[in-house]
């Protein structure tokens, strides 16, 4: 195991420790109603649990990195993706920009198939925007796609 890895499981683990001491302060509430401090301890749960097993598995193998130049140019893109879709959010609408968002993460940053990609963008944009406009009531930006008014 990496010295990183070490450093960066502790870190989670301990940064867990205190949200979830922060969170209990702010009263989690019950499960039929939770309280200002609920989605704090849920958060430091999973974050020191995440810490917790990056510090206790067991060692890897090392995957040679990629070039300098090709992790910068995944930054970028990555980093230009998010802007953009900051940008275009209201204008071409939610379903499209997360869509795009998606694609170019997957299939650029990620360099996964164009089938593969496709696939998830699509399903993750729709079942996004279902668990946000009808299940969670947050109205989101139409833009250029008219979304139906009923959900």
């Amino acid at each position: 195991m990496s010295v990183v890895d070490r450093v960066v499981g502790f870190a989670a683990l301990l940064g867990g420790i205190l949200l979830a001491i922060a969170g209990w302060q702010l009263d989690p509430g019950t499960s039929k109603l939770p309280g200002p401090g609920f989605f704090p301890l849920l958060i430091a749960v999973t974050m020191g649990g995440l810490g917790l097993w990056l510090l206790l598995r067991p060692g890897r193998d090392e995957k040679p990195l990629r070039s300098e130049s090709s992790r910068w140019s995944s930054f970028t893109l990555a980093l230009g993706s998010i802007v953009a879709y900051a940008v275009l959010l209201q204008d071409v609408g939610y379903l499209m920009s997360t869509f795009g968002l998606l694609l170019i993460q997957l299939r650029w940053v990620e360099k996964q198939n164009w089938r593969l990609s496709l696939l998830t963008a699509g399903m993750a944009s729709l079942v996004s925007l279902v668990v946000f406009r009808v299940f969670l009531k947050v109205p989101l930006p139409p833009g250029i796609l008219p979304l139906p008014t009923g959900w």
